[in-house]
C-alpha cells in the first residue's frame, strides 16, 4: 500500500515487531507482495550507529561477504566428477573476487561443505535461525572482521578453513546516497564510472538502459586492473573529436589510455595528465561495449584550447568534479 514505507511490520501472531516496510511490487503477475527491513539488520544499524561512549567496541554496520562466485551442484555428474561423497552437498566456487574474504583462501573449484558449522545445500541454501534460508543469511548474521569457519573439499581432500569477513567492494555499486558522481570532461568527452544511479536514467527495472553495461553490472568481474568501469558517457562535439561521435563511442567503456589498463577513475585522470605533462602528441584511448575495442584519438596539444571553448560554448560550470584536479594543471 503506498504509504506504508518505513512504517513497522508486526506479526500476526504476536503482534510484535518484525521489521520495517520498504517497498511493495505491484505487477500483472502478482499482486499484495511487500518487502521489508528485518529486524536482524534493523539491530546490526543501531549497535553500529550507537553513540553511547559506555557502550562496548561497536561492530561495524556494513554487512559481510565471501566475495566469490558459485555454481550450484544439483548435477550427480558434477558432484562426482568433484569427487563428493554421496552425503555431500553444497556449492562450487567459480571465482574469487580481488580483495575480497575469499582472496587467499579460497580457490575456483572448491566445494563449500559448510559455512560456520551450517551444512549447505546442493541449491546454495541452508537451514539457519529454523529457516530454509540462502547462504548469505549465515554470513550476515556475523560482522566484518569476524573469522567464519568453512568447511570444504578441494580436489577431493576435505579441510576446514577460517575466512575473516570483509565488506564486498563490488565492480558496479549497487546503491549510493548522499554521493556527487565523479566525472571528467577531456576534449570534449564526458567521462564517469558506472553505477546502478546512472543505469537507472533509462528506467529503474534497467531493461531499456545499453544491454553491455547492465552485464557489467550483474556479472563484471573486478580485478588489480579493473575496480570501476569507467564510462564515456557523452560527446560534446568539437573540432579536437571530429569523426568520434556518440553514435560510434558514445557508451563504450574504457580499457586503456595509452596501451596502460584503466583500473579506475582516479588511475584514468592520472594517465591522461601523466600524458599531457609527458608533452605525448596523441592519447590514444582504447574502449569497447564488449569484446570488439574501438579507439580513440585525442591531440594533445590542441586539447587546452577545445576544452576551454566546449566550457564556453556548452555553458559548463566546470571540466571536472571535485574529486579530481584539471587535467591541464599539468601544463
Amino acid at each position: 500500500n503506498s504509504g506504508n514505507s518505513g512504517g513497522p511490520v508486526l506479526s500476526q501472531s504476536t503482534g510484535g515487531l518484525v521489521g520495517v516496510a520498504f517497498q511493495g511490487y505491484a505487477g500483472s503477475s502478482v499482486e499484495n507482495q511487500g518487502h521489508m527491513v528485518p529486524a536482524p539488520v534493523i539491530d546490526r544499524f543501531l549497535r553500529g550507529i550507537d553513540d553511547d561512549d559506555d557502550a562496548e567496541e561497536k561492530p561495524p554496520p556494513n554487512l559481510p561477504s565471501l566475495g566469490v562466485h558459485l555454481q550450484l551442484l544439483q548435477s550427480p555428474s558434477l558432484r562426482k566428477y568433484l569427487k563428493m561423497k554421496d552425503t555431500d552437498t553444497g556449492v562450487m566456487v567459480t571465482h574469487v573476487e580481488h580483495g575480497s574474504s575469499a582472496e587467499g583462501s579460497l580457490i575456483p573449484g572448491d566445494v563449500l561443505l559448510e559455512v560456520d558449522g551450517v551444512k549447505l545445500a546442493n541449491d546454495g541454501s541452508a537451514v539457519f535461525l529454523g529457516q530454509r534460508l540462502a547462504m548469505v543469511a549465515i554470513l550476515q548474521a556475523r560482522y566484518v572482521g569476524d573469522a567464519v569457519p568453512i568447511r570444504l573439499l578441494r580436489e577431493g581432500v576435505e579441510m576446514t578453513i577460517d575466512v575473516t569477513l570483509k565488506t564486498l567492494h563490488q565492480l558496479v555499486p549497487r546503491g549510493q546516497y548522499d554521493v556527487r558522481p565523479p566525472f571528467v570532461i577531456v576534449g570534449g568527452l564526458l567521462f564517469q564510472p558506472l553505477s546502478l544511479e546512472y543505469l537507472q536514467s533509462w528506467g529503474g527495472d534497467l531493461k531499456d538502459a545499453p544491454t553491455h553495461l547492465v552485464e557489467q553490472y550483474y556479472d563484471g568481474i573486478s580485478g588489480p586492473d579493473k575496480k570501476e568501469v569507467v564510462v564515456l558517457s557523452q560527446v560534446l562535439s568539437d573540432e579536437v573529436n571530429i569523426g568520434f561521435t556518440f553514435d560510434s563511442v558514445g557508451l563504450d567503456y574504457v580499457k586503456s589510455v595509452n596501451g596502460s589498463p584503466v583500473a579506475d577513475m582516479h588511475r584514468f585522470v592520472a594517465a591522461i595528465k601523466k600524458s599531457i605533462k609527458a608533452g605525448d602528441e596523441f592519447i590514444r584511448l582504447e574502449v569497447t561495449r564488449g569484446n570488439v575495442p574501438n579507439i580513440v584519438v585525442l591531440e594533445t596539444s590542441k586539447l587546452k584550447q577545445a576544452d576551454e571553448t566546449i566550457r564556453d560554448r556548452y555553458q559548463i560550470p566546470m571540466r571536472h568534479s571535485s574529486h579530481f584536479e584539471d587535467v591541464h594543471d599539468s601544463l
